[in-house]
């Protein structure tokens, strides 16, 4: 699959939405972006969200990778609070490193899918 495929995939499944990639022209449409009738054809391959362990897994992942020691902070009391994807998402929009956050979140889910189809 080409780069440019996978990077659609990991944006999409990064969002916690299911998603198809039709084999042949690797167009990747969202689960409501596809017709059920469509999405069964053999020509389309799913991909599902990634599991919430794995998620929590990239989001402790990247607090170790932020270089500032009082995001890096916050970031950690994130996780340990009852919510921690939601507080997370809050944290990262407040500290103004969404961008860095999601950038690194969709590489992290690339690299997965690479390892998956190779």
């Amino acid at each position: 699959m080409k780069i440019e495929t996978l990077n659609a995939v990991a944006e999409i499944l990064g969002n916690g939405y299911k998603c198809y990639v039709n084999a042949v022209t690797e167009e990747v449409f969202s689960a409501e972006n596809i017709d059920v009738e469509t999405r069964k054809n053999n020509d389309y391959q799913e991909f599902v969200p990634l599991e919430g362990s794995v998620t929590f897994g990239i989001m402790k992942d990247y607090v170790s990778s932020v270089d500032n020691f009082e995001h890096q902070s916050e970031l950690m009391e994130a996780l340990s609070y009852e919510q921690p994807f939601l507080t997370f998402k809050r944290k990262v929009y407040a500290l103004h490193i969404a961008d860095s956050w999601i950038a690194y979140r969709n590489q992290q889910i690339v690299h997965m899918l690479e390892n998956k189809t190779s």
